[in-house]
């Protein structure tokens, strides 16, 4: 049973869950997806994870202007302008009813966001374990799953007492003492490195580097067993230099690590962020090639670390 009560140590904020992923860590998964994040990365393919409560996604393709909306929202935030319907979202973000999307028929009005029990995800996850093979297991993923600090260290040490390989999706963005602490419940961590130098980092993602390199870093010497694979988000023209991929390079080797995964920025997330009423800051931004993707990846290995590019990864 879902309930509408905050994240705690029994329950948690997330906002998909998805089976049968390949992407997303070893062998096929199930990749639960966790809202809040302390980045705002501007090419941020999950916005609707960047929020830490339920929030409103208008699909207008769905959406039959049957008015069911208009007479249910209790703050007359929804409206039609000019035969479109929209939002306030200053209001709308800030709703605790969400009435609007009870009376939706149509499906073009929905939630993003249900608060889950531990033991409903655990129970998923059981479910799903079966197709996992011997390879695979549970990848937490956002927004930023560890930001839900006292939900996700409970899960975690539940995964593990069920012997289920653990993977997650971070940051790195996190205080060091929780972050060190609560992945010793994780077998196997993705991070991104956005960007070496901390201005350029702040704007791009709204917070400087300083502390997600010295975390990134504590744990590659850290005694733990797993696994640390390095990303890189390739976004052509913010940093995809050769400096930039070089001084990213360097940074992994000094601190004992040998592989790294570079990916190519998409559009995928785009239709989100009309559907939250917000606007997409890189609507105009190109995709590297195929051509750019290889030679960063040429330039990576001329350094001797391994380089994995998109998601065609040998996991």
């Amino acid at each position: 049973m879902l309930t509408r009560q905050g994240h705690t140590a029994d329950t948690g904020l997330i906002f998909d869950i998805q089976g049968h992923s390949v992407h997303d860590g070893p062998g096929t998964r199930t990749t639960v997806f966790l809202n809040g994040c302390p980045l705002r990365c501007s090419w941020c393919c999950n916005p609707e994870g960047l929020f830490a409560r339920p929030v409103v996604m208008y699909r207008q393709s769905k959406c039959k202007c049957c008015g069911d909306c208009l007479a249910a929202c209790p703050t007359g935030s929804v409206r039609v302008v000019d035969g479109k319907l929209t939002f306030d979202r200053a209001v709308c973000d800030a709703c605790q009813t969400h009435a609007c999307v009870q009376a939706c028929l149509n499906e073009a009005v929905v939630e993003s966001g249900k608060y889950y029990p531990i033991e409903e995800v655990l129970r998923i996850l059981k479910r799903d374990r079966q197709f996992w093979g011997s390879n695979g297991g549970v990848s937490f993923s956002g927004g930023e799953p560890l930001m839900q600090q006292a939900f996700m260290g409970n899960l975690l040490r539940q995964c593990k007492k069920l012997e289920m390989h653990t993977c997650v999706e971070t940051t790195s963005c996190l205080p060091t003492d929780y972050y060190l602490d609560v992945l010793r419940y994780v077998d196997w961590v993705f991070t991104d490195i956005k960007h070496m130098a901390p201005t350029v980092h702040k704007e791009l993602t709204g917070r400087d580097n300083t502390l997600i390199l010295h975390n990134i870093e504590a744990l590659a010497k850290a005694d733990w067993d797993g696994v640390i694979m390095p990303r890189i988000p390739v976004i052509p023209g913010r940093n995809d230099s050769e400096e930039n991929l070089m001084a990213t390079v360097d940074f992994i080797k000094r601190i004992g690590l040998d592989a790294v995964n570079i990916l190519p920025f998409h559009r995928l997330g785009e239709s989100k962020y009309r559907q939250l009423g917000r606007t997409y800051d890189l609507e105009n931004q190109e995709s590297p090639t195929d051509e750019t993707m290889q030679r960063l990846k040429d330039m990576v290995q001329s350094r001797d670390v391994f380089c994995l590019v998109g998601w065609e990864t040998p996991f």
